[in-house]
């Protein structure tokens, strides 16, 4: 936090640190990956998706998950609570749209439709 506020006022030492340490940050993620599932080193992300400003590619964990009937369709919708990047937000999915079983403590991964307003006083 200091040293991004730091680097947004000019300060050049910790532009240098900040870049130093993206350079160790992806060195160490070049290394591993060679290894590694790329989905055993990153937890979650949080990413535009497409040229509209509504869409989000994300991978969170499920923190809450409930079956619910759709009852204009009576399609099986699953709402669930991710965190994602630290922030949480609600996703509802189509059954027919999921691969797997979403339960708490899994991993979900797809995109979606972003919209909604943002709580600041959480």
């Amino acid at each position: 936090g200091r040293l991004m506020a730091a680097a947004k006022n000019g300060d050049e030492e910790a532009m240098e640190s900040l870049t130093i340490e993206d350079m160790d940050t992806y060195s160490m993620i070049s290394q591993r990956v060679e290894n590694e599932d790329v989905y055993s080193i990153v937890d979650s992300y949080f990413m535009p998706y497409g040229m509209e400003c509504d869409l989000y590619n994300i991978m969170g964990e499920i923190l809450e998950c409930n079956k619910v009937q759709n009852v204009l369709t009576g399609d099986s919708i699953y709402e669930m609570r991710i965190c994602c990047n630290d922030i949480e937000m609600d996703v509802c999915i189509n059954e027919n749209d999921l691969l797997g079983e979403p339960l708490r403590g899994r991993r979900f991964k797809g995109i979606v439709w972003l919209q909604g307003n943002v709580d600041f006083e959480y």
